[in-house]
């Protein structure tokens, strides 16, 4: 029994630890289509999910998008290590960033799309809990990516 009994600790203790989150791996893939058509309809679904859309190129084949949301209105697009009821998770805000390239090739485009998340708590600010804003609490579910990538295939 006593030998057992910090084994049954340090299994209990693990199995109560969080698992880190991994963000997805940026996305790259081909499409038959051009990029400058590529990249049009890139932004129409950024768009129409909600996301602020900004070239970042002169050819026009690039993008960079964001979706802020408080609370866990982003829970479509994002998987945090806190849970949904949690206070913390009642003071969120996440913001979501998507970057998106189109390089002309042979027959269509080479696409590649990747993203990272900010998670802040404007909530506590000026309080003893106020914490900085973390790229680690919160990462993409892959979500968004895996539309677009459906959207140009």
């Amino acid at each position: 029994m006593r030998r057992t009994l910090p084994l049954a600790f340090a299994a209990v203790a693990l199995s109560c630890m969080g698992h880190p989150l991994t963000a997805p791996a940026p996305l790259s893939f081909h499409t038959a289509r051009a990029p400058r058509d590529a990249t049009q309809s890139a932004a129409l679904a950024l768009v129409s999910a909600g996301f602020r859309v900004t070239q970042t190129d002169s050819a026009g084949f690039a993008l960079n998008a964001s979706r802020t949301a408080t609370h866990n209105a982003n829970q479509d697009f994002v998987k945090c290590s806190l849970p949904a009821g949690s206070a913390a998770a009642a003071n969120r805000e996440t913001t979501l960033f998507i970057s998106f390239r189109a390089a002309p090739m042979q027959e269509g485009s080479d696409v590649t799309i990747g993203s990272r998340v900010t998670t802040s708590y404007p909530g506590y600010a000026g309080t003893t809990m106020q914490v900085p804003p973390s790229d680690s609490v919160c990462v993409s579910n892959g979500a968004m990516e895996r539309r677009l990538e459906s959207s140009l295939r």
